[in-house]
């Protein structure tokens, strides 16, 4: 028994100086950046029978976009009703030709852009999902990014509908990221998260790829990764804010995280290989995993021996019980408290109001420990499929 604890020790430890040694390893990358002007951009949009929702998304685009022919709209049934609602708007059209065992996402964007390069050279695309909603000024922003000289740019992802604590806990999870991760890298000059809508990719790396050759189940992870590789600049608007709608049942969300875990594993299979610094390497899942599993076994070990004191009518089973109701609550306070810093530091541009984010704090540490469960479902299921979660919000909350 004493063994163990001691591999559940050591597995926790290696986590922890993994997850150290990849801050101290890293680098302030130099980015050449060069100033340009904009001629004209293209704003693309995979809807797939998004006719409840799509209208609010171009509403607030013509507010900051008149004149809508360059608005490019992914269908794959040309009587989608979605169809209708965007030529009335002025927009473009796009059904596609080949979807067959290409319903990915990045599959369509894929095929939408070879298609536009045929025809006409923009500057950069904009990369919106069907359900978002710009906030004031999210174009202009994202074109000033451009203007620096940035390949790649990302934006702040609010939560569309708040009032639901699943969706409130699901849209944090752009908020740990932009927090923790990308506001961290803008000040290194590494590479952001890009997350899968509201971000920019130039025309000149479009181009350069002939089209989106990024094909896993996040599409967008594995273009982190390639920027990463290929040291193309990117950067994170925190002032370009847009809006975006979240799952608000726990089957729904734990069906999209599982496919952004598979995806995750997917396109660092890919991708990794590719990467030459220690840093991006050590920075994957490899330094959490030792963490999770190490505590994972003290716990299992515990509990285990809990049930088998409690058969034996031992006295040594509340000393156990009351290890793992430790080990469960020290977990728990350190997510509760690391929800809490995160709303904190969000809380002017957070779309959330007061009573949700006290409820997050106290929630969001048993969301989060899903992921477990979310991870074990990617490793065990195969064959995971992109399914399509319904979109009806079409206001913001």
């Amino acid at each position: 028994m004493h063994t163990i604890y001691i591999i559940s020790i050591i597995l926790i430890s290696i986590g922890i100086t993994l997850f150290l040694l990849s801050f101290i390893f890293e680098y302030t990358r130099k980015q050449n950046l060069k100033k340009r002007a904009i001629d004209e951009y293209a704003i693309i949009i995979p809807a797939r029978n998004e006719s409840k929702v799509i209208k609010n998304l171009l509403d607030s685009i013509k507010l900051q976009n008149p004149n809508m022919n360059n608005v490019y709209v992914i269908v794959e049934d040309k009587k989608d009703e979605t169809v209708k609602i965007v030529k009335e708007y002025g927009g473009n059209i796009y059904v596609r030709k080949n979807i067959e065992n290409r319903r990915r996402k990045g599959y369509a964007l894929d095929e939408c852009l070879k298609n536009i390069l045929k025809k006409k050279h923009y500057d950069l695309y904009f990369i919106m999902d069907a359900d978002n909603i710009l906030g004031k000024n999210f174009i202009n922003e994202m074109l000033k990014t451009y203007k620096k000289g940035y390949d790649i740019a990302t934006s702040y992802r609010n939560i569309k509908n708040s009032s639901n604590i699943i969706s409130s806990c699901s849209g944090l999870t752009f908020s740990f990221m932009n927090t923790l991760f990308n506001e961290y890298n803008n000040h290194m000059h590494k590479s952001m998260i890009i997350s899968g809508t509201g971000f920019y990719i130039s025309g000149e790396l479009v181009e350069k790829l002939n089209g989106y050759p990024f094909h896993s189940l996040t599409e967008d992870y594995e273009l982190t990764l390639y920027a990463e590789a290929n040291n193309i600049s990117s950067y994170y608007n925190k002032n370009a804010i847009f809006y975006d709608e979240q799952p608000t049942k726990m089957k729904d969300s734990i069906k999209q995280r599982t496919r952004w875990v598979k995806g995750f594993l997917e396109a660092r299979k890919i991708r990794l290989k590719d990467i030459k610094d220690d840093y991006s390497k050590l920075m994957g899942i490899i330094p959490y995993l030792f963490i999770i599993i190490g505590i994972a076994i003290l716990f299992i070990t515990n509990f285990s021996l809990s049930i088998h004191y409690l058969i034996k009518s031992n006295n040594l089973f509340f000393t156990t019980f009351k290890s793992c109701i430790n080990i469960l609550l020290i977990a728990y306070l350190l997510l509760a408290g690391l929800t809490f810093y995160v709303i904190l530091k969000e809380n002017n541009k957070l779309n959330m109001s007061l009573k949700y984010k006290i409820l997050s704090c106290l929630y969001n540490p048993i969301f989060l420990s899903t992921y477990i469960y979310c991870f074990i479902k990617a490793l065990v299921k195969k064959d995971l499929a992109w399914e399509e979660i319904k979109h009806e919000k079409t206001q913001i909350d």
